[in-house]
């Protein structure tokens, strides 16, 4: 069982942290038991940990208090990468250049767009005087200005 513990350990230091990964080898010397003698192929251990892994992942992700912006269009964890460009990235998870985001972690005094408005990515996209040129138009927007 403790071969168990080490190689899920290693699994989710790789997806979800050091920490968690630290803490399930720390679990695995002091309270784990010798791997039984029942042997088992590798590729079926590393199956139900990453199941395993992945469900542990879900719920961590579904119960979580951050990144609810993300969660409402991804509600699914998955190993597999997105197809998501740069620009959607910092958009959807509002880290980005934006004066809301800086101040967020300390790296602004101030979350205003130089237009006044509260400088957020949503902000910049929709209402900025200063962007007009990009900003994004609702669907009623779009049918009053063809119709």
């Amino acid at each position: 069982m403790q071969a168990i513990y080490c190689l899920h350990a290693l699994l989710v230091g790789r997806s979800l942290g050091n920490e968690r990964a630290d803490q399930l080898a720390k679990d695995a010397t002091q309270h784990g038991q010798p791997y039984s003698l029942i042997k088992l192929p590798k590729p079926h251990i590393k199956g139900l940990l990453r199941k395993s892994m992945l469900e542990e992942w879900q719920t961590s992700w579904k119960n979580g208090d951050i990144g609810r912006k993300v969660y409402n269009i991804m509600p699914s964890v998955s190993l597999r990468p997105t197809n998501w460009i740069r620009e959607d990235v910092i958009f959807f998870s509002q880290h980005g250049p934006f004066p809301a985001s800086l101040r967020r972690f300390h790296l602004s005094d101030s979350d205003y767009c130089s237009c006044g408005g509260i400088g957020t990515a949503l902000h910049y996209a929709t209402e900025c005087i200063y962007t007009v040129s990009w900003h994004m138009r609702s669907q009623r927007q779009t049918s009053n200005k063809n119709g």
